[in-house]
């Protein structure tokens, strides 16, 4: 690969131009149907940028969203598990004792491990889920 210079006064258009190959899906359409000269600066052009897709970002969860997931009235262990593990993973800096406690508060109230967990707590994930595939087997 090699370098060049770029002129000072095209360089805002070489940035214009090259945010574009940056993109794809919908934000390149949206960037290929832009009207022409309608956008003056790179400034600008990031600013349109960020209005325009800033809704489609999916919001951080945060731990308290691990209390809201329950075990269905039909749901097996097995895919109360893979579903729990599945929200766990998309959030970050999760404290073990939150982790165990939304798990075990999540089980159909009164079953055999929800019993267990409570009677036996855990002190990580891991044997919380040891102990559940017992439970599944």
């Amino acid at each position: 690969m090699f370098t060049t210079v770029i002129p000072r006064d095209l360089r805002e258009a070489w940035m214009c131009k090259g945010f574009g190959s940056s993109l794809n899906g919908p934000a390149l359409q949206w960037y290929t149907n832009l009207p022409n000269n309608s956008i003056c600066s790179f400034a600008q052009l990031t600013d349109t940028f960020v209005e325009q897709f800033a809704n489609s970002r999916k919001p951080e969860r945060d731990s308290q969203h691990l209390n809201t997931i329950r075990q269905e009235s039909r749901e097996s262990l097995r895919e109360y598990i893979a579903r729990f593990n599945k929200e766990k993973v998309s959030i970050l800096n999760l404290n073990t004792e939150t982790i165990i406690n939304a798990f075990r508060n999540g089980l159909h109230y009164g079953s055999d491990l929800y019993k267990e967990l409570t009677k036996f707590p855990c002190k990580n994930f891991e044997n919380v889920l040891a102990k559940a595939w017992t439970h599944i087997r």
